[in-house]
């Protein structure tokens, strides 16, 4: 007995994602770092732009379970993603400053105390 099953071959779109399947995070990279380039360049305010991130990041992951598997929703998770990276870096680089301060100004309590117990 013989199965024969009948599927019509894969179209454009089917075709599209299976490509971007692996290349998801670096579009979402390289988005993100056309995003950067052009803020450098445009200058608008910091908080505008992360207002419009959260606005767009808010929007991708709504409508992905809305959007059927295929280009659209991929399309979705490289903008997400992209906009992910552009609200995350700056807040682990706030962060880390922010830490950087802290020791310093640690540092600087530590070496007053041992200043004022060596002149006793």
């Amino acid at each position: 007995m013989q199965v024969i099953v009948e599927e019509e071959p894969p179209g454009q779109g089917a075709r599209w994602h299976s490509a971007l399947i692996g290349r998801r995070l670096l579009l979402a990279v390289m988005l993100a770092a056309a995003e950067a380039v052009l803020l450098l360049l445009w200058r608008p305010a910091f908080l505008w732009v992360l207002l419009g991130a959260a606005v767009l990041l808010a929007l991708s992951v709504g409508l992905l379970s809305r959007v059927p598997p295929g280009l659209g929703r991929d399309a979705l998770l490289i903008v997400g993603g992209a906009q992910a990276i552009v609200i995350g870096i700056p807040l682990v680089l706030g962060f880390g400053v922010l830490v950087a301060v802290l020791l310093a100004i640690m540092l600087i309590a530590g070496l007053v105390f041992v200043a004022v117990a060596k002149r006793r």
